[in-house]
């Protein structure tokens, strides 16, 4: 079985006002919520990949991103260390994405806790 999260029906885009963010944030939401979505294949716009996969690579991207969003609010920034856990061990299979023009080089400090070794391959400074 296949469904193709980056095509919305015309009603799920009318409910998208503000565009392309919110198109792309509702076809994740519903990877969510559609049941058996770990066995779907899912064309994302570099190829398809499992739904698991997907819902794997959401939830890195959220933990990343949760991160962000406390330093800019000036929260603590400390992650629960098994997300952290979960979020390297889906990055191991990712490689160095410096090259993707998306991240700069992981500049990973030797002896660096899990979250700062995470947060370097995502480009980012700091624990």
């Amino acid at each position: 079985m296949e469904f193709e999260f980056e095509q919305l029906t015309v009603r799920e885009r009318l409910a998208c006002h503000t565009g392309t963010g919110a198109a792309a944030a509702e076809a994740a939401r519903q990877a969510w919520v559609v049941p058996g979505t770990t066995g779907l294949t899912v064309h994302l716009s570099f190829g398809d990949v499992s739904g698991q996969s997907y819902l794997d690579q959401l939830t890195t991207d959220l933990v990343v991103h949760t991160r962000d969003l406390a330093q800019g609010v000036g929260k603590d920034t400390r992650l629960p260390g098994d997300l952290v856990d979960f979020a390297l061990d889906q990055f191991a299979g990712y490689g160095d994405l410096s090259g993707s023009g998306l991240f700069d080089p992981p500049p990973v400090p030797e002896g660096a806790c899990p979250q700062t070794r995470l947060l370097a391959l995502t480009g980012r400074r700091g624990g």
